[in-house]
């Protein structure tokens, strides 16, 4: 009981803060983003039990907010060749050691922790960047909260209909209390998510483009916490991190939604912003 009065009281505090964050955007959204890439690259090294040492972590540590800048003023290009810088500092560090399975595997886990933190950056993408053609600057901000809205619908709606009626084990080795009913019901109430959202916002995009959109966040939210999952069960633990009271860490926050924002940016300029 205390431990969900906590979590009520965190997200009573955090999603207000939250949502104006992502509507003012701008420099606020990036040194918001910056700040979730550098914690959430300190719990995948911590998680994996990957030493921190001053060649290339801490090097790396540096250079990923500095990415998520040069993103915001670039565009997508820049996570492109940040990704490519991060893997150059990565190796280069690791072919003088002497302790060969040691350096592959840093090698692996360095670089895997460094990319799927950068996908972060897709909030910066999907808010500021002109390759997306905005009726009004708001409205970039709506579709990442439309986003957030379908993943909590989701995640909610396979919780409790997996506690439910969940019988059959959908991973029983990587998340043993997921099961197919709730992954249902999750796809379920969250693509009626996206056809809800258009009666109160996005009102000049397609309804059956929210409802395909709703449907693609949430099917890769919940593969998105099933990868989480899987480093977890490696390592034996429960969270990422203790760094929000009654919630975890940041990566079990947004490891749906480091899934979901790369692609529905990708969708927005396929099939919305074409």
């Amino acid at each position: 009981m205390k431990n969900l009065a906590t979590r009520v009281l965190i997200a009573a505090i955090a999603i207000p803060i939250l949502v104006n964050i992502v509507l003012f955007g701008k420099a606020v959204l990036v040194a918001f983003v910056s700040l979730l890439t550098v914690l959430g690259f300190y719990e995948f090294m911590k998680l994996t039990q990957t030493r921190i040492r001053f060649f290339p972590q801490i090097i790396l540590f540096i250079w990923l907010p500095v990415a998520n800048w040069l993103v915001f003023y670039y565009g997508e290009s820049m996570l492109l060749y940040s990704l490519l810088i991060g893997f150059a500092v990565t190796t280069l560090s690791a072919v003088f050691r002497h302790d060969v399975a040691l350096a592959s595997t840093r090698i692996v886990y360095t670089f895997f922790g460094l990319t799927y933190v950068s996908m972060f950056n897709f909030f910066v993408l999907i808010r500021e960047t002109d390759l997306l053609k905005y009726t009004d600057y708001r409205e970039a901000g709506i579709w990442i909260l439309f986003a957030f809205a379908v993943i909590w619908i989701c995640d909610t709606a396979a919780y409790f209909i997996g506690s439910q009626i969940g019988k059959h084990k959908m991973s029983p080795i990587i998340s043993p209390n997921k099961s197919w009913e709730g992954f249902a019901g999750g796809m379920i109430f969250g693509t009626l998510t996206g056809f809800i959202f258009s009666f109160f916002a996005l009102k000049d995009i397609a309804v059956w483009q929210l409802v395909l959109a709703a449907f693609a966040i949430s099917l890769v939210g919940q593969l998105g916490d099933l990868v989480e999952s899987i480093f977890k069960r490696r390592f034996g633990v429960k969270d990422s991190s203790t760094i929000i009271p009654g919630h975890g860490g940041v990566l079990d926050r947004f490891d749906s939604l480091l899934f979901a924002l790369p692609m529905i940016y990708f969708f927005m300029l396929a099939v919305v912003y074409r």
